[in-house]
């Protein structure tokens, strides 16, 4: 399912976790934009066609469900995929209570991820 038909959008403000997870997703064939904070997550997203967002929660400018959110009021379904280190009870049902498709708790497996990500894809966009 990997190819560079599938356009990801990966949101976090740590570099590393960026350069890491961005790395990984090119390796498998996806292709990847990155944006450090909400706000340029969104302007991103008003301009360009998405398959899934990689989102973490907290963030400076706007937060992650806070993107989700707005991204959500003006009808827009791309899914989002959390990545966040936040996974106490009441955080994992903030996020998908904003519109979040699923959840996954930092640190996590690359394995997981993957097919958490193909999980969705294969979901939203079936062939």
């Amino acid at each position: 399912m990997p190819s560079e038909k599938w356009s990801l959008l990966l949101v976090d403000d740590e570099p590393l976790v960026v350069q890491l997870v961005a790395a990984r997703l090119k390796s498998q064939g996806y292709g990847v934009l990155t944006a450090p904070n909400g706000q340029e997550a969104d302007a991103l997203l008003q301009k360009n066609k998405f398959h899934l967002v990689l989102c973490d929660a907290v963030m400076p400018v706007l937060d992650g469900p806070g993107l989700c959110r707005r991204v959500r009021a003006r009808g827009d379904a791309t899914p989002f995929l959390f990545l966040t280190a936040k996974g106490l009870p009441h955080d994992i049902v903030e996020v998908l209570s904003a519109g979040a498709d699923d959840y996954l708790v930092k640190p996590f497996d690359a394995g997981e991820l993957l097919a958490r990500i193909k999980a969705i894809l294969r979901r939203i966009y079936p062939s």
